[in-house]
């Protein structure tokens, strides 16, 4: 028992170990529609996002994106929020639906994940998407790089409301980056020693994670 216990817990920090977080800024969220004017606002203060939507019509799509930087692959998405209770519309409340929107425009949601803007209290949230029911993509999930993130509500009918975003953030996994980079460029020169493996380059020694070792 003790040894299984201990092989899990060795294993999770393997995977932490290769994977890093991206921490969304959510000061650098937009306003975001699908009719041709924005509806509604977005306002920033003490790590809180906060969403004001309101829909002229039911089934449109309001709330906020975030620009990403072409991100090729994504393992997990965490985010914290709550709503309003939108007491008006009626015990189905309404949906938050987060989502990545690839290069090529398609939006990838996770399959029957309907966070609700009727949860008035903090919610800790996590999924990863797995589908694209409406962009009709003949590709898998991450074999386009990712250009956004959103997270919008399509309410059934004419109404506003608000919902707060807070510790928004992608797991992507780390993949050696640094020292991919590091054997890519010339110069590079693998050593053993100890039984660690090394790298020297102009003169410097890496590690494997391509962190700088002290001679």
């Amino acid at each position: 028992m003790k040894k299984s216990i201990l092989f899990i817990a060795a294993l999770f920090a393997a995977v932490a170990m290769n994977a890093r977080e991206i921490n969304i800024d959510l000061s650098k969220g937009v306003a975001y529609s699908s009719t041709e004017t924005v509806m509604g606002s977005i306002a920033f203060a003490d790590g809180v996002l906060i969403v004001n939507w309101q829909a002229s019509a039911g089934w449109q799509h309001h709330g906020v994106a975030f620009a990403l930087d072409n991100i090729e692959k994504v393992t997990n998405i965490t985010f914290d929020y709550k709503g309003d209770g939108v007491a008006a519309y009626g015990d189905d409340g309404v949906c938050i639906y987060p989502y990545l929107r690839d290069a090529e425009g398609r939006r990838w949601f996770k399959k029957d994940y309907y966070p609700n803007a009727q949860n008035t209290e903090w919610q800790a949230e996590e999924f990863l998407p797995d589908n694209c029911p409406y962009d009709g993509a003949t590709y898998q999930f991450g074999e386009q790089p990712f250009t956004s993130l959103e997270f919008i509500v399509d309410p059934s009918k004419e109404g506003q409301g608000v919902f707060y975003l807070r510790n928004v953030k992608l797991i992507v996994p780390d993949d050696q980056t640094a020292i991919d980079q590091l054997k890519t460029q010339t110069n590079v020169s693998k050593v053993i020693r100890n039984g660690q493996v090394l790298f020297i380059r102009d003169g410097k020694t890496f590690n494997a994670l391509g962190a700088i070792v002290a001679e």
